[in-house]
């Protein structure tokens, strides 16, 4: 008898499969305590500063609160390979992995009379209804992914990505690896030019003028970044409004600039269709659009809070995203980037690297 599969079951199937290559993955029990997934690190330790302790969240639900610390992509396939038995209560994603999970049935809409404070963020930090979900996704800080500029050698604010074609840069120009934030700057520069994310070949060809022509170097991550900033062998480069407010403070002369076409990272908590703890998870989601626990987490990595109605203290003013920048940004189709990803790597590595 021929057997017939869903693309959602193929999905979930295939996200089970990468789980077990990733490493395996052993049948797990229900929550049976209510289980926040998060990146681990000094981040998780700021999850837990900023919205488990200063909450009180466990004192109001006389419930102990476990965190899961991995790596989001892996948190993604376990929740895709156990959608009925999920082993997160919430689970903190960027945009693309949110869209994935919505898509495939496994969220709830957050419930507005438990989360108030989701009306207070700002749009561009938010995803649209879907699945038939209003409110189900937003994030906990504006991680800005825009140009970060050397002031020393790049003496005027750059209105545009534009400015990284200069043949005052060649050679000092950074651009991410396709691999770490290439794919997202590519996306960026063919928005810029006018094309979509269903054909990429604006952005390829620009890039591949950029890297050939004005000698852009390859940064693989954000040490190396630093790194290169640090030593001014890149003096203009997309980078992170936090990371680049870090480099200031340790005296790095450097700027960013929220061009058009710039993009926010978001990362946010959604909640498990399946979880046993709805009023717990809603709470703590609640939690993480609190302007004063926003601002915590602020002050520990140096992006603004998402909450319009979050005020930042003078000696943390400068890490300010107003309105007009906000203006700038662009929110982008995930699902046809992520449709194209393979072929525009292959087309980055043959066009932009010319290997």
């Amino acid at each position: 008898m021929a057997s017939h599969f869903s693309r959602r079951e193929l999905l979930r199937g295939a996200a089970a499969i990468s789980a077990v290559e990733l490493g395996g993955l052993r049948p797990a029990l229900a929550e049976d305590k209510f289980t926040v997934a998060c990146t681990g690190g000094s981040w998780g330790e700021g999850i837990r500063a900023s919205f488990i302790t200063a909450s009180k969240i466990e004192d109001r639900f006389k419930m102990p609160v476990q965190q899961a610390e991995q790596i989001e992509s892996v948190a993604s396939s376990k929740i895709l390979s156990q959608p009925d038995n999920p082993p997160f209560s919430v689970s903190q994603h960027g945009d693309p992995e949110a869209i994935l999970l919505a898509d495939n049935g496994l969220l709830q809409a957050y419930d507005p009379s438990l989360v108030p404070n989701f009306k207070d963020i700002y749009p561009i930090a938010t995803q649209p209804p879907r699945d038939g979900m209003n409110a189900w996704y937003g994030s906990l800080v504006l991680t800005y992914w825009a140009l970060t500029y050397n002031t020393k050698y790049v003496t005027d604010e750059p209105k545009s990505f534009q400015e990284m074609w200069s043949a005052k840069y060649k050679g000092r120009v950074g651009v991410p690896a396709y691999g770490w934030y290439g794919m997202l700057f590519l996306h960026e520069i063919n928005r810029m030019l006018g094309g979509t994310e269903s054909d990429a070949s604006k952005g390829i060809a620009a890039l591949s003028d950029l890297v050939r022509n004005n000698k852009a170097v390859i940064l693989e991550n954000a040490d190396q970044t630093v790194q290169a900033f640090q030593r001014e062998e890149v003096v203009i480069a997309p980078f992170f409004n936090g990371r680049t407010f870090g480099l200031q403070e340790n005296g790095i002369p450097v700027k960013i600039a929220y061009v058009p076409c710039s993009v926010l990272l978001n990362a946010g908590y959604v909640i498990l269709k399946a979880t046993q703890f709805r009023e717990m998870a809603n709470a703590f989601v609640d939690a993480t659009f609190t302007p004063e626990y926003q601002l915590l987490m602020t002050k520990r990595f140096r992006y603004p809070p998402s909450n319009r109605k979050a005020v930042l203290p003078a000696e943390m003013a400068r890490y300010a995203v107003t309105e007009k920048d906000l203006e700038n940004a662009i929110q982008l189709d995930w699902v046809q980037m992520n449709k194209a990803r393979a072929t525009n790597l292959d087309r980055w590595n043959k066009e932009v690297l010319g290997s």
